[in-house]
């Protein structure tokens, strides 16, 4: 399932258009991580926003070093629920 297909099952669902369920999935998600508030959805996973520390990098083409700057990035954590669904079919 990708993006676009979760959006037209929660407008099917609660008889929105696909627009507002695509506002609201974002206003969930997205700003709330942006704003440093995780996103716990029980037996699924949880959003959250990690931060990165500045560090320096090689390009392995070139071998010149670039320096990052520090940045915050998106992480996703599945939940427990979810990693025993995915791995019933290795068990």
């Amino acid at each position: 399932m990708n993006k676009q297909q979760l959006i037209e099952i929660i407008a099917e669902e609660n008889e929105i258009t696909k627009d507002m369920a695509t506002r609201t999935l974002n206003t969930m998600i997205m700003t709330s991580v942006k704003n440093g508030e995780p996103v716990v959805l029980v037996g699924f996973g949880t959003f959250r926003q990690v931060k990165r520390k500045a560090r320096v990098i090689c390009n392995p083409h070139t071998g010149e070093k670039l320096e990052l700057k520090p940045r915050s990035v998106p992480k996703f954590v599945p939940g427990t629920l979810f990693k025993q669904i995915v791995d019933e079919q290795n068990s």
